[in-house]
C-alpha cells in the first residue's frame, strides 16, 4: 500500500478537495429543493451518488495522472502484460497492479448498481468506461500505457462491485428492520 500511496500522493489533495466541493454542493441544492434524507432508502440513493461521482474523480485521477514514460507502448494482447510482468518485475510490483486495476473499479460499479439496480448494464458501463480511459491514454501524451489487460482487470473489478452491490441490496431488508423502515 506504501507504494501506491507514493505513486498517488499528488492527486489525494485534489480528491479531498473535489469531495467536500461536491458534497457541500449537493447538500446545499437538497436543502434548496426541500429534499430531505429523511430515510434509508434517500441516505442511501444521496451516498450512492456522492459516491459513484468520487469513484469516477478518483478513477480519472489515478488513470490520466501524467507519467515519466517517454514512449507510447500498446498492447492489445491480453493478458501479455501480465505475463511479462510475472517474468520481470517483482512480486509485489505485479500485485500492485494487477489489484490496483481491478479494486479501482470495485466502487464506481458498486454504487452504480445501487443506482441502476442493473446487473448488466453496469458492468456494459463500467466495460465501455475502461476501454474510453484506455483510448484516451492512447491518444493523449501523457506517457500511459494501452494495455487490453487493464479493461479486462477493470471488468473484473466492474463484476466484483456488482456482486457487492448485489449482496448489499439483499440485506437491505435487514437495515428496514433495524431502522424501522425509514
Amino acid at each position: 500500500m506504501g507504494i501506491l500511496f507514493e505513486a498517488f500522493h499528488p492527486v489525494i489533495p485534489i480528491f479531498i478537495m473535489i469531495f467536500m466541493l461536491i458534497t457541500v454542493i449537493t447538500l446545499m441544492i437538497n436543502i434548496k429543493h426541500g429534499y430531505h434524507l429523511d430515510s434509508i432508502s434517500k441516505k442511501i440513493k444521496y451516498l450512492s451518488v456522492i459516491g459513484l461521482t468520487m469513484s469516477l474523480v478518483g478513477i480519472f485521477l489515478v488513470t490520466m495522472m501524467p507519467t515519466s514514460n517517454d514512449s507510447d507502448i500498446t498492447e492489445l494482447t491480453p493478458f501479455a502484460s501480465i505475463e511479462e510482468m510475472w517474468y520481470f518485475a517483482t512480486t509485489e510490483a505485479l500485485i500492485n497492479s494487477v489489484l490496483m486495476n481491478i479494486v479501482l473499479f470495485i466502487p464506481a460499479a458498486f454504487f452504480l448498481y445501487i443506482i441502476i439496480r442493473k446487473e448488466l448494464l453496469t458492468t456494459i458501463l463500467c466495460t465501455l468506461l475502461s476501454v474510453f480511459i484506455e483510448t484516451m491514454q492512447y491518444l493523449l501524451p501523457i506517457g500511459r500505457i494501452t494495455s487490453i489487460d487493464d479493461v479486462i482487470l477493470n471488468t473484473l473489478g466492474g463484476i466484483t462491485g456488482v456482486i457487492l452491490g448485489v449482496i448489499f441490496l439483499k440485506f437491505k431488508d435487514v437495515y428496514y428492520a433495524l431502522f424501522g423502515g425509514k
